[in-house]
């Protein structure tokens, strides 16, 4: 019981800062390109960020061979994250079609806008924070 209420306050005091009115459901990087929520958090570690000809910032997130695109936008002025930073990102889920891969082939997937992110030393507090929202998506 103690290790349980351990773990949801845990949970709890671990979670992003919220947008007014959004929740937002912990994805595994590798699991951002089937996800059907609209609002995720996810971790991994920053491998590319570029400014773009719109002012938009591209971001790569990556954990392995998963990729996922951040986009920061003009509207959300956030300050990007550097090369090789590992952090929680959060955002709205979308899969841009305009650009496929072989990995994939729907479109990357990406978080656009990107709402809001932290530096982390590591993925290991987001995984578990994952297991326990996954076990009690379960019930």
């Amino acid at each position: 019981m103690t290790v349980v209420l351990f773990l949801l306050l845990l949970l709890l005091l671990a979670q992003p800062p919220a947008v007014p009115g959004r929740g937002y459901h912990l994805v595994a990087l590798e699991n951002m390109a089937a996800t059907t929520w609209t609002h995720a958090t996810t971790c991994g570690t920053v491998v590319y960020r570029r400014r773009m000809a719109d002012f938009d910032w591209h971001i790569t997130l990556a954990k392995g061979d998963d990729k996922l695109v951040l986009e920061i936008i003009p509207g959300i002025p956030l300050e990007p994250p550097a090369k090789g930073e590992t952090i929680e990102a959060w955002g709205i889920t979308r899969i841009d079609k305009g650009h496929k891969s072989k990995r994939y082939p729907a479109g990357w997937p990406e978080l656009h806008p990107l709402e809001g992110f932290r530096v982390v030393e590591t993925c290991q507090a987001f995984s578990r924070r994952l297991a326990v929202q996954t076990a009690r998506d379960r019930r």
